[in-house]
């Protein structure tokens, strides 16, 4: 993607998008000398889709002229303009009729059609305009104008000729993802491409103006490969430039509206218009600028994007800061001002300097970050002293994704309490899953066990073990979160559903999603585990379902601008798009996910989210590059870690996609045999499922143990795989075929591909196989990956030759393969220059380019 200086000057050019169709229908009418005129609020683009389309015209072959409204007061200005744009003599631009003026436009044109082009024709002086009018009329030319909106009622001079008005509305959210994209060369997050939108109502203008200042001050940056709005101001009086932007003049009391909503955040509309201009306020309202949200705590207004405030921010001093939040506190209570309501009153009282009694904030604070208000709840709970202040402090932090800073308190609370259960267990999440240090997190488990009092009866101390041990071996079953606190309360929640679904009960997931859950506590662990229920519906057969849980979830945290939401949601996004074996459909969401992962992301989500971007690469060309990316997870995973397995299967399907089958089907099998001896039901299933698949010969027992797991899980899918390896075993077309139509109904055009590619292989495959083939192709975007039989020259070896020269081109020696394979040396050796012949090779060196194998990834083996 461009960056840097490239990038400024893309951004100056700014493309037109949205705007084809509307510039299709233009064209269609002037060439049959129709009058049009693109009607628009300024900053909509009418101006550049007018010379858009004029140029068309001109490159079809018309004679285009083209002028711009002015006030001039000399005589017929407009038309003088037209006749010089056209190539006439100043002469004849100074025409002393219209009929002459006619003559010499008919003279240039020379038989070729004509277009007259008024920009800004509602400027147009009534005389301007009726010898406009006239020379169109007397040319037979097509007639193109430009005006404001509230032109578009028809003055008199446009009822003489029948005017079609195409009025241009703003750029729906979809069209400005595509300009952002086109004019910073690469893609944009979802909730920046968002909050722009809201930002600039849809003006491109407006729109320029903001992406001008973002970059400039440094808050739109490019991370992994995707642009995000994030990072610190660069000069805070740039943002009082945008004042400038905006097209549409607002009343006033605005300023008023917008410092009330930048200093204290988003409001309760009740108290916003108690304090404000109820004109001022619904005029933002009305323009987009701030948004109206519905939810348990009424409504709720806010800022747009923050934007909208941030250049109101330099200009509140300390007092005026003060009395605005002293507005806000009688507002909230005019009738019993003397005694805090709740949470966010304790905060205005605080803000105001009015005094708020130590009890009363810690109250405040936990009842805060008990309803999932986490931000609130730190900035009550640094204002009480104490170790019960700093402890809810430090849980507010780890909630927010802050974990660094939560570290420091915690790790002093530890040290000065080594038998405080709540301390320690909020210590090792934050550890783990929020700085990824997880041989410290193990220690402060064994550390706590030593000096906690009946560790075992600590429901907080258990949970927060549990949840180091899920991914790093050994976790036991799900554990009861009552008697714990808030942010537990959501790891426990987190806890049970990857349980469930890691062992092979993602139908239970299914059946037990509340689909009206609590407000969320640590909203990016509660995002993962809605996340996760959507991949038990994929698990499940109900891939449909799960799609469309996925996109409610990341729809849902864009409203809400929740960065560490919008990430784990479009990972579950990109998993149920990468299911129905379209990768490319897959990579936008996957890319953002992994673009968006950072530090508030759990742990061992931000592994996931980077594991199956690097497959969805692989898939689509880039094993290299697939290769980076797991070799950089590789120095934060703990050897020998379930997370280090789930790595390792996604090497595994990278080698795939590469092009080593026979060596990615050796390693699934190996790692089938882990994850089913650790009871990890699901992911041992899906990898005996890969390695029936790959294997170049398939085996009995592969198959058997295939279906005996598939079995103990409670997924009718799986059932699903192990007939389709059943059918491989068996290579008969039939039963293929019913199994691919079977996955073609369900969503899962992949598999559907791979089961009717089976069928269809060999020289006596029935038409209805191939037919089958070419239908879940087309349903696969044309994907294919790159095990499917194929008429190349390397699918004229047999399976274990093959098999063979995948282990050879990998390095291994022939006692190493014979070893691998259970056979002889010699036979290794037969079977190597049988391959050397069949492929018009001398030697090994040659046998990855001949066989189309990409490179082992980093740390392949």
């Amino acid at each position: 993607m461009t960056t840097g200086p490239g990038v400024s000057a893309a951004v100056e050019r700014w493309p037109l998008v949205g705007r084809a169709d509307i510039a299709r229908r233009a064209v269609e009418l002037l060439r049959r000398s129709s009058a049009v005129v693109v009607t628009g609020e300024a900053g909509l683009g009418k101006s550049r889709l007018a010379r858009m389309v004029l140029d068309r015209c001109g490159t079809g072959g018309a004679l285009v002229a083209r002028t711009a409204a002015t006030a001039s007061p000399v005589a017929s200005p407009a038309v003088a303009a037209l006749l010089t744009d056209a190539g006439a003599g100043s002469s004849l631009a100074e025409a002393p009729s219209v009929a002459a003026a006619a003559r010499a436009l008919r003279a240039l044109a020379g038989g070729r059609p004509t277009v007259l082009g008024v920009d800004d024709a509602d400027r147009l002086t009534p005389a301007d305009a009726a010898l406009v009018h006239e020379l169109a009329e007397r040319t037979g030319a097509g007639l193109l104008l430009t005006a404001r909106p509230d032109a578009g009622a028809g003055p008199p001079w446009w009822q003489r000729r029948p005017v079609v008005e195409l009025p241009l509305r703003p750029l729906p959210l979809r069209a400005t993802a595509a300009l952002l994209t086109a004019a910073l060369g690469g893609p944009v997050d979802g909730m920046t491409v968002r909050g722009l939108w809201r930002a600039a109502r849809g003006n491109p203008l407006v729109l320029h103006r903001l992406v001008g200042v973002g970059l400039t001050c440094g808050r739109l940056v490019a991370v992994r490969d995707v642009w995000s709005w994030r990072g610190a101001v660069g000069d805070p009086r740039r943002w009082r430039d945008l004042a400038a932007v905006d097209a549409e003049p607002l009343p006033d009391g605005v300023s008023e509206v917008l410092e009330y909503l930048a200093v204290a955040g988003p409001l309760p509309e009740a108290v916003l218009r108690a304090v404000v201009a109820g004109p001022a306020l619904d005029a933002l309202v009305s323009a987009g600028r701030v948004v109206r949200t519905t939810g348990a705590a009424g409504t709720v207004l806010r800022p747009a994007h923050p934007l909208q405030v941030e250049g109101v921010l330099p200009s509140v001093g300390s007092l005026r800061r003060r009395r605005l939040f002293r507005d806000l506190v009688r507002a909230a209570d005019p009738a019993d001002g003397d005694r805090p309501k709740g949470p966010l009153q304790a905060w205005w009282r605080l803000e105001a300097a009015e005094p708020v009694p130590p009890a009363t904030l810690l109250a405040a604070a936990g009842a805060a970050l008990g309803t999932g208000r986490p931000g609130l709840a730190a900035r009550l709970a640094r204002h009480v002293p104490g170790r019960d202040g700093a402890l809810l402090h430090a849980e507010a932090l780890v909630a927010l994704g802050r974990a660094g800073e939560a570290e420091r308190i915690l790790c002093r609370l530890c040290l000065d309490r080594p038998d405080d259960p709540r301390a320690a267990a909020t210590r090792v999440l934050n550890l783990f899953w929020g700085l990824s240090r997880t041989d410290e997190a193990a220690a402060e488990v064994e550390r706590a066990r030593q000096h906690v009092p009946r560790p075992d009866g600590s429901v907080e101390l258990t949970i927060a073990a549990q949840a180091v041990a899920l991914f790093t071996g050994g976790a036991g079953a799900p554990v009861d979160a009552r008697g714990g606190g808030p942010l537990i309360r959501d790891v426990a929640e987190a806890l049970r559903t990857y349980l469930l679904t890691f062992r092979g009960r993602p139908g239970q997931v299914c059946a037990e999603r509340d689909p009206e859950p609590a407000p969320a506590v640590w909203t990016a662990v509660r995002m993962s585990t809605r996340a996760c229920q959507a991949y038990a519906l994929v698990l499940t057969g109900r891939l449909g379902e799960g799609l469309a849980l996925a996109r409610r979830h990341y729809a849902g945290a864009l409203r809400r601008s929740c960065v560490e939401e919008a990430a784990v949601a479009a990972h579950a996004v990109g998993v149920a798009e990468w299911w129905s074996g379209r990768p490319a459909r897959a990579l936008p969401a996957l890319r953002e996910a992994y673009a968006l992962a950072d530090e508030r992301t759990p742990f061992p989500v931000r592994v996931f989210i980077a594991g199956q971007y690097a497959v969805c690469l692989a898939a689509l060309g880039e094993a290299d590059r697939a290769g980076r990316i797991l070799a950089a997870i590789d120095d934060r995973v703990a050897p020998g870690s379930t997370l280090c397995d789930r790595v390792e299967l996604d090497r595994v399907l990278v080698l795939a996609y590469g092009g080593r089958h026979a060596h990615a089907a050796d390693r699934a099998d190996r790692l089938a045999e882990r994850y089913l001896a650790a009871g990890r039901l699901t992911t041992g299933v899906e990898c005996a499922y890969l390695h029936v698949r790959l294997a170049p010969a398939r085996s009995a027992a592969a198959v058997r143990r295939l279906r005996d797991a598939a079995a103990r899980c409670d997924s009718p899918l799986f059932d699903l795989f192990a007939e389709h390896a059943e059918a491989l075993l068996r290579g008969r077309a039939a039963p293929l075929l019913r199994v691919a139509d079977r996955f073609d109904a369900l969503g899962y055009h992949g598999f559907a591909l791979e089961a009717a590619a089976a069928a269809a292989h060999g020289p006596a495959a029935p038409a209805a196989a191939n037919r089958a083939r070419q239908r879940a192709g087309e349903r696969c975007a044309g994907h294919a990956p790159p095990w499917l039989p194929s008429p190349t020259a390397s699918a004229r070896l047999t399976a274990r030759e093959r098999e063979v020269c995948e282990l050879a081109a990998a390095g291994l020696r022939n006692g190493e393969i014979a070893q691998r394979l259970g056979i002889s040396v010699r036979t290794v050796g037969n079977l190597l220059q049988l391959s050397y012949t069949k492929l018009a090779i001398g030697s090994r060196r040659h046998l990855a380019e001949r066989l189309a194998l990409a490179p082992l990834a980093a740390g392949g083996g």
